[in-house]
């Protein structure tokens, strides 16, 4: 057993309890960048994507979807429609990324949306503070932290020496403080629902989860807990919970741009996978790894055959 199956069987067993089946994919698609999908049966299914990137790597940078030119800028109250609703995808196309997650929660009910809470893209800001909800920012320098404020004035809760607004999205709550969980007892944190989390290591990675839910005998989400025990196990100091639901999305260009996971928004007949534009997301840029070689993808029949999903072979 390879030492990264040993560290998702031991995962699997501390964040879920008894585990009887595990699946896992790993690949190093990029320079900086480590990919890992896990594939649970029990104690209930899961389909899990973590992307590890080291900040420090050569190449490595990142973008958070920019504004739409609104002249009201960060005013406090007034309906500044901020930025153009895309799906990830879209994003990462139109952006020539090469990795890409949804990120801050925002209203939907029109394609020009507000986002709920701090959003900054390449140092312009987008989006002012919500109060009492944390920010995750990557400075200019890719040194990432959590950071509070309310309106145009931020405090940095981090120990970070090097802070600058530079690509900012916010989150509902600080899932990991200082090594140790802190999620809340109300029922969005207790239920399970697809996630997506940022967070970052002591020893400078920045760490991309999604997990897919409301797909019965697939993919049944997890807690926030749960999401918690995830980002601590891949070393997170600090992480958030992003929005999830319906916006969970990782997607990757290796070089084909195509979505990884499996989102929980259904078509017409009821199948899952359909892409929803979200308020803003994260792209990543990286350099491609020169030993990476996407073979032909396999075909993984989740939970013995109720549903399919192509993944690289490795």
């Amino acid at each position: 057993m390879s030492r990264y199956h040993y560290v998702y069987l031991i995962l699997a067993t501390l964040v879920l309890g008894p585990v009887a089946s595990a699946e896992e994919h790993i690949a190093q698609p990029f320079v900086g960048v480590t990919l890992r999908g896990l594939f649970l049966d029990d104690p209930r299914p899961l389909t899990i994507w973590v992307a590890e990137i080291d900040l420090t790597a050569d190449g490595i940078s990142f973008l958070v979807t920019p504004g739409n030119g609104d002249p009201n800028g960060s005013e406090a109250g007034d309906p500044n429609a901020e930025t153009t609703r895309q799906t990830t995808l879209e994003f990462l196309k139109e952006q020539n990324a090469q990795l890409a997650i949804n990120a801050t929660f925002f209203g939907m009910s029109a394609r020009d949306t507000d986002n709920l809470g701090l959003v900054v893209s390449a140092g312009e800001w987008v989006s002012p503070f919500r109060e009492d909800w944390p920010s995750f920012n990557i400075s200019s320098d890719n040194q990432a932290s959590i950071v509070r404020g309310k309106h145009d004035t931020y405090q940095v809760t981090s120990r970070s020496q090097h802070e600058n607004l530079y690509n900012a999205v916010t989150g509902s709550d600080q899932i990991v403080t200082n090594s140790k969980a802190t999620t809340g007892r109300r029922e969005f944190s207790t239920a399970l629902h697809p996630r997506t989390a940022i967070g970052y290591t002591a020893d400078k990675k920045l760490i991309l989860a999604t997990v897919d839910g409301r797909q019965p005998g697939v993919s049944e989400g997890m807690s926030l807990l749960e999401l918690a025990s995830l980002m601590l196990r891949f070393g997170s100091v600090q992480a958030l919970n992003l929005d999830g639901g319906g916006s969970t999305t990782m997607v990757i260009a290796d070089p084909e741009p195509r979505v990884l996971n499996t989102p929980s928004s259904k078509n017409k007949a009821g199948e899952c996978g359909v892409l929803r534009k979200n308020g803003t997301n994260l792209a990543v840029f990286a350099r491609r790894n020169p030993s990476y070689q996407r073979t032909a993808p396999v075909l993984r029949r989740a939970n013995r055959g109720q549903a399919e999903q192509a993944v690289w072979s490795d």
